[in-house]
């Protein structure tokens, strides 16, 4: 059998373990040990996996002894799982703030607002001429006038002639809906 590396984990007293064994013996007790802290055996075992990986990824440090092979082990094990719980309870306390906000009646009603004048503004510049969508979309994604008129092979002043097709027409269309997003604010 040839030696690659990694494979094997060295210790200063010259004892050698096979890296595969190792894994397959342990994993259980390192497994069960990250159970004091999670409950989520998924998330438990993506951790145990993630600590070997980083004991493969070291094998050009040795250790000392098996013991403190294993030390290292639990001490990734649990400063692992508590930076998990902390990553947890910052995501839950984001999700409760965030959900009080979207329980409220006022979030409702700008959800679908913003929904309808989405829609709204859609159609409206789908009943544009196919030249004037084009220059009104590039100059939506932020596209100065000059921009528009090298992506598209056309000159500056029609694509501000276009602009101001697109700008008058959106207006005649959309007009009613900044009536409605008053009345209802």
């Amino acid at each position: 059998m040839t030696e690659e590396r990694g494979e094997y984990i060295r210790f200063m007293n010259g004892e050698v373990l096979v890296f595969k064994h190792f894994f397959k013996e342990h994993f259980p007790k390192f497994f069960a040990f990250t159970s004091r802290f999670i409950d989520d055996s998924y998330v438990r075992e993506d951790i145990v996996q993630e600590t070997f990986i980083i004991v493969w990824s070291r094998h050009l440090k040795m250790f000392d002894s098996e013991v403190a092979l294993q030390a290292f082990i639990y001490r990734t094990l649990r400063n692992k799982c508590l930076d998990y719980i902390r990553h947890e309870k910052i995501k839950e306390r984001y999700s409760s703030e965030y959900s009080k906000e979207r329980e409220t009646s006022d979030y409702l009603m700008q959800a679908i607002i913003d929904e309808e004048s989405r829609f709204l503004i859609h159609k409206a510049i789908k009943s544009l001429t196919p030249q004037v969508q084009a220059v009104i979309k590039l100059h939506l994604e932020g596209k100065k006038n000059k921009e528009i008129a090298e992506e598209m092979g056309i000159s500056e002043t029609t694509v501000k002639f276009h602009k101001s097709v697109a700008y008058r027409e959106l207006n005649k269309s959309l007009g009613h809906l900044f009536l409605m997003i008053t009345m209802l604010s």
